[in-house]
């Protein structure tokens, strides 16, 4: 049976749960997306005794061109000890969702559930569509059990090397979430995003997740030398997780190395709260002939692997048609 979830302790007593736990599939990222103005929906498939197998927020995006479609960013999120089953659980979830039907009428529906490609197995079949990821389809994710000085000896030597240079340097780093705080983080984003060439997330967009999420669970970590900014982050806690969203960092005194101690004493923090993972978020999947691969990722990939993380790739994102007709008509103008 697909349920309607209104009770947040419920919700988050599911997905915050599971092992790696997805904050976009979070109570609170719901409502962060309904501040934005999105519709949205929580479903979880129960079986005959009411137990949750699987859960899904989805939120609606309106398109002009065909009406919209509903997005599980990072869903559905299956059950740890059904993952050997994934294919059937999803196969249930999306036959009573399509059965179901929602409030708007979407032309397609977008999912990516965190199982890693290993267990895919033929995941999604017809009628299903595989569209590009639009969440990382491979990440890499360290995990916190270790001693520290178990973590520094998985590490490569340039990072472990680096990481005691900030500290000779005397980069220092502070965490809060004081608008202040947020405020140095984008100057330093726009001077990332310039130098870099990428297209940033908009500043409103960024503090509007920070504040709608809260302290409990957005924090930006500033790593400083004689009080000057030279890195920031912004990170998410939820579950057992702590993800690493975004990052930015001062064209000035690069020398100094100071993103090094801002992960470095990211994940001390992390122990020390007793989470397991630190999600570097996203990087490039091992083989370079996928349509994920970027090349303009491979720096950012070296960075991350550094850290002794594990490379995870998961099945990626899929789209089930409602109508296959206008669905490949609409793919087909829009790309």
């Amino acid at each position: 049976m697909l349920i309607s979830v209104t009770d947040r302790a419920a919700w988050n007593g599911f997905i915050a749960k599971q092992s790696g736990a997805q904050f976009t599939q979070s109570w609170e990222w719901g409502e962060f997306r309904v501040s934005m103005g999105c519709a949205i929906e929580r479903l979880a498939l129960t079986d005959e005794k009411g137990k949750w197998l699987a859960a899904a927020l989805f939120t609606f995006h309106r398109k002009p061109l065909f009406g919209g479609y509903w997005y599980a960013q990072r869903g559905p999120v299956i059950r740890h000890d059904l993952l050997s089953n994934a294919k059937d659980v999803l196969a249930r979830f999306m036959g009573e969702l399509e059965v179901r039907g929602f409030p708007k009428r979407g032309l397609f529906w977008r999912v990516e559930p965190p199982v890693e490609w290993k267990r895919e197995d033929r995941l999604f079949g017809d009628p299903f569509v595989r569209a590009r990821s639009y969440q990382p389809s491979a990440t890499c994710i360290l995990e916190l059990t270790k001693t520290e000085d178990e973590l520094l000896a998985r590490m490569h030597e340039k990072t472990r090397y680096n990481i005691r240079l900030a500290e000779r340097k005397g980069v220092r780093v502070r965490a809060g979430d004081a608008p202040e705080d947020v405020d140095v983080f984008l100057k330093l984003n726009a001077e990332t995003a310039s130098r870099d060439r990428f297209l940033s997330q908009s500043p409103s967009y960024i503090r509007s997740t920070i504040s709608s999420l809260g302290s409990k669970m957005a924090l930006v970590r500033i790593a400083e030398l004689n009080g000057v900014p030279l890195a920031a982050n912004v990170e998410i806690a939820y579950g057992d997780t702590i993800t690493y969203l975004y990052g930015a960092s001062s064209n000035a005194s690069r020398n100094v190395m100071a993103p090094f101690a801002l992960h470095w004493d990211t994940i001390k923090a992390a122990k020390a709260a007793g989470k397991h993972f630190y999600d570097f978020y996203g990087i490039n999947p091992e083989d370079a002939s996928s349509p994920a691969y970027k090349t303009s990722w491979e720096g950012i990939t070296r960075f991350k692997l550094g850290w002794g993380a594990s490379r995870i790739e998961y099945v990626g994102t899929y789209e089930l048609p409602r109508n296959s007709f206008v669905y490949q008509v609409v793919r087909r103008i829009v790309g």
